[in-house]
């Protein structure tokens, strides 16, 4: 495999590692952005390392694309962002604290923050800061975080009076169901917010109005208003199968590892713990340099499948923390051969329906052990890690 200028990548002796396509990333931002009004704004949600792959990397290419905003979960977040040299608007959109109000407020630009209860506002007015961009969170079916619509008309009362030293930039909620078929939920929620909206409009003309993720961006229009805040559509996975019609994503993430050991074996022989697993006749078991600690999730043991020479073969057993062993039958498998665990002949989604999960959660458990290689053209850029 070739290589940048530069850039030293030995991919030979990596047992395990995600290979991570910034141009899957750019593609993905690129055809979300084309179902979306030219003035609506694009935030790409970086948060969780960027959904695993890597949250500056991952950023760059977003904001190469046409992403004028970025999304984290915590001030940590952004200020990794800052350093990194990020001078887009940054909204935090976790709860904080008093004193992280205040480490927002210190970075230029300062990062956004999320009010999101009414005790946020409280702290908020007694903390000694000026120069607060702050986005209003109002909950309208989440039940997680937000104030309620009722408490708005008090909440901007609060913020015309604090103002120049505390700046409403924008007005949200979450839309808790718009990856379901049956619409209902969401409209109602849209229901609910929309004279939220129309009353911030009035007050604060500027203010940015934003309710859309992935699934809200492609299956309610309506919901756009003045930006969307994209995720899990970033890095290339759907949020619900009905919504893949609606525009063509790239999987941006390949996680791979190696065969360790290739061992024939006899009917009837147990394989890893519990020995929940016996050879239904003589075959071929393969090692895989992979486990839970990597981040492969444990309950696909026995259901998982994987993919060597772009062929599918099931696990055999108990996934291990460092391993995982496939079954092969009478494949010619050899030591160092390429296993692809999700990526593009097995999909997270694949994965996530074994394990019992969302592929949400297969794409942030990939371990901090595991490399990422970055990818542009399909050649390896830059890499990262193990952390």
């Amino acid at each position: 495999m070739q290589v940048a200028p530069g850039v030293a990548i030995d991919l030979a002796r990596r047992r395990t590692w995600a290979e991570v396509d910034l141009d899957a990333i750019a593609a993905n931002v690129r055809a979300i952005r084309a179902l979306l009004p030219e003035s609506c704004r694009f935030m790409a949600v970086v948060k969780a390392d960027g959904y695993g792959h890597g949250m500056t990397q991952a950023a760059k290419a977003a904001v190469e694309a046409g992403a004028t905003w970025l999304g984290v979960a915590t001030l940590d977040e952004g200020l990794v962002l800052r350093v990194a040299g990020f001078r887009e608007p940054v909204l935090v959109l976790g709860a904080l604290g008093s004193e992280d109000l205040v480490a927002a407020s210190v970075p230029r630009p300062p990062l956004s923050v999320t009010i999101a209860s009414p005790e946020m506002m409280e702290a908020l007015l007694q903390t000694p800061v000026s120069g607060v961009r702050v986005h209003l969170k109002v909950d309208t079916g989440m039940t997680r975080l937000g104030v309620l619509p009722e408490d708005v008309p008090t909440m901007l009362d609060v913020l015309e009076r604090i103002r120049p030293r505390v700046e409403l930039e924008g007005c949200c909620t979450h839309l808790a169901a718009a990856d379901d078929v049956d619409p209902s939920f969401t409209r109602r929620q849209l229901e609910t917010f929309a004279p939220v909206a129309a009353a911030v409009r009035k007050r604060f003309p500027a203010a940015v109005i934003h309710t859309a993720s992935s699934a809200g961006a492609i299956a309610f229009p309506e919901s756009r208003y003045d930006m969307v805040r994209i995720g899990l559509s970033m890095y290339g996975i759907y949020p619900a199968p009905h919504l893949q019609p609606a525009v063509a994503l790239q999987p941006a993430m390949r996680f791979l590892s190696r065969i360790v050991r290739v061992l024939r074996v006899p009917a009837g022989t147990p394989v890893s713990y519990g020995a929940t697993y016996r050879t239904a006749g003589a075959t071929t078991i393969a090692t895989v340099a992979c486990g839970y600690a990597d981040g492969y999730p444990r309950q696909a043991g026995g259901r998982g499948q994987v993919v060597i020479r772009e062929r599918r073969y099931p696990i055999a057993g108990r996934v291990n923390m460092d391993h995982l062993m496939v079954d092969v039958g009478d494949a010619d498998v050899r030591m160092g051969d390429e296993v692809e665990l999700f990526g593009t002949a097995v999909s997270a989604d694949d994965l996530a329906a074994w394990a019992g999960s969302v592929s949400y959660q297969i794409l942030c458990a990939v371990g901090p052990r595991v490399p990422r290689v970055f990818l542009r053209g399909g050649q390896p850029v830059d890499v990262r890690g193990p952390r």
